[in-house]
């Protein structure tokens, strides 16, 4: 097993992983990202659409392995469709 650091950053704030978690691999931590990043949009959906929400996973040297990056948008369609037809 293997100490990987996340590090989750948008444009407003940053967190710094002081401990680690321990994953079997690289594949491991690439999918630990992207749920961690999943998971931070789904409790504020309003705050990251439109906005970038980053997690930069390094490695038990503090070198960056990878990054991985999500954002949230919106088209409305048929909104004023929608509305004229109540």
């Amino acid at each position: 097993m293997a100490l990987y650091f996340f590090e989750v950053a948008d444009p407003e704030f940053s967190i710094r992983d002081f401990d680690g978690t321990e994953c079997t691999d690289g594949n491991a931590a690439l999918e630990e990202a992207l749920r961690t990043l999943c998971e931070v949009a789904a409790d504020q959906p309003e705050k990251y659409n439109g906005r970038p929400l980053r997690i930069d996973v390094l490695d038990d040297s503090q070198r960056n392995v990878f990054s991985c990056e999500i954002q949230l948008t919106t088209t409305v369609h048929a909104l004023n469709r929608l509305r004229s037809a109540a």
